[in-house]
C-alpha cells in the first residue's frame, strides 16, 4: 500500500485535483455491530456461522467488583477469527466505495484505509463512509483521518468539500503509527520520521540495561527491541533519506553491545562491533546494522 501511494504521489504531484485520503476508524475491533457480523459471516462463510453464533450470538458479563457491565458489541481480542470476522464487516462498505468512486488507489489494511483519487470522488468516499459505516458499527476518527496532496486546485480548497476538522499536512502523511513509514515526496519529512523512529528504539534499548542480565539483553535486542523497531521503515522509505537515522540507531545499539559483552570497559572496537553484527552462524551475535541493511531492505520490499 505504501509503495503504490508513494508511486502515484510521485508520478501525479503536479496534478492539483488529485487528493490523498487515509482513513482510520475508531476503536473498530471494539465497536463492529455484531448482528451485522452474523449476517455477514451467515452470507459469506456458511460453514463457520453456527460456531460464530456460539461465540457472539449473546453478551458476555464483564465484572467490576460487584457490578458488570455488557460486552455485546465487537470481537474479542485474542480471537483467532478476529480478523476474519472485522474484514467481513468492513467488506460491503469497501465494495460500496469501489463501485460508486473513480480512484486511482484505493487499499485497506484492516481499519486503515488509503484512498487516491480526484478531490471530488474523494470527498465522495468520506461521505460514504459517513454515511455507511456507524450502521456497521465502523465511525470515522477524524483526530487520524488526514487529506493530502502536495498541490492545489481552486475546487479543493472549497470550504464545503471536506469537513473542517479532518487532519490536512502539508508535507505528507505517516502510516501505520509510531514505527510505520512515510507518504510523501518532501526528504525533510521522510527523514525526520525515520528520525524520530530511530530515537524511540535508541531510548528503549537504552532501558535494557535495567536488566543486569546480559542474556536477557541479547534475547530482547534480537527479537523485538532492536533494529526490529526499524523494519518497517527501513522497508518503505528510501536509504538515501534515513542515512542519518540508521547511523544514529547504529551508534545506540553499539553501545548497549558493548556495554553488555564488556561492561562498558575496553577491547569493544570496530572489529568487536563487525563480529557482533554476523548471524549467530558465523560466531555473530546476529544484531543487525540499520546503516548496511537499509539498501537491500527497501529493494526486496519495494521489488
Amino acid at each position: 500500500m505504501l509503495h503504490s501511494a508513494n508511486r502515484v504521489l510521485s508520478e501525479h504531484r503536479t496534478d492539483g485535483s488529485l487528493a490523498m485520503l487515509t482513513v482510520d476508524l475508531s476503536n473498530a475491533f471494539n465497536l463492529v455491530d455484531r448482528s451485522a457480523l452474523l449476517y455477514e459471516v451467515k452470507r459469506m462463510c456458511p460453514s463457520i456461522s453456527l460456531w460464530v453464533n456460539f461465540l457472539y450470538g449473546q453478551g458476555a458479563r464483564l465484572y467490576i467488583r460487584d457490578q458488570h457491565i455488557w460486552s455485546d458489541t465487537g470481537v474479542q481480542q485474542g480471537d483467532a477469527l478476529g480478523y476474519l470476522l472485522f474484514v467481513l464487516i468492513l467488506h460491503p462498505l469497501v465494495n460500496n466505495i469501489r463501485y460508486n468512486c473513480k480512484l486511482l488507489l484505493h487499499a485497506w489494511y484492516l481499519d486503515d484505509g488509503t484512498v487516491i483519487g480526484d478531490s471530488e470522488e474523494v470527498a465522495r468516499v468520506l461521505n460514504i463512509i459517513r454515511v455507511n459505516g456507524p450502521g456497521l458499527g465502523l465511525e470515522l476518527n477524524f483526530k487520524k483521518t488526514e487529506i493530502f496532496w502536495p498541490s492545489y486546485d481552486g475546487r479543493k480548497l472549497r470550504v464545503d468539500l471536506f469537513p473542517t476538522d479532518i487532519g490536512r499536512p502539508s508535507l505528507g502523511v505517516k502510516f501505520l503509527g509510531g514505527g510505520g513509514g512515510a507518504a510523501s515526496i518532501d526528504a525533510g519529512f521522510v527523514s525526520g520520521l525515520g528520525m524520530k523512529i530511530a530515537v524511540n528504539a535508541v531510548d528503549l534499548i537504552g532501558i535494557l540495561l535495567q536488566l543486569f542480565d546480559p542474556q536477557s539483553e541479547l534475547l530482547f535486542l534480537r527479537s523485538c527491541m532492536g533494529i526490529a523497531k526499524l523494519f518497517f521503515g527501513l522497508r518503505t522509505c528510501q536509504p538515501v533519506h534515513i542515512q542519518e537515522s540508521g547511523l544514529f540507531f547504529d551508534k545506540g545499539l553499539r553501545r548497549s553491545i558493548e556495554d553488555m559483552v564488556v561492561c562498558g570497559g575496553p577491547f569493544f572496537g570496530d572489529i568487536q562491533w563487525r563480529l557482533a553484527s554476523l548471524p549467530i552462524r558465523f560466531g555473530g551475535l546476529s544484531l543487525y546494522s540499520a546503516y548496511e541493511v537499509s539498501s537491500y531492505t527497501f529493494l526486496a520490499s519495494r521489488a
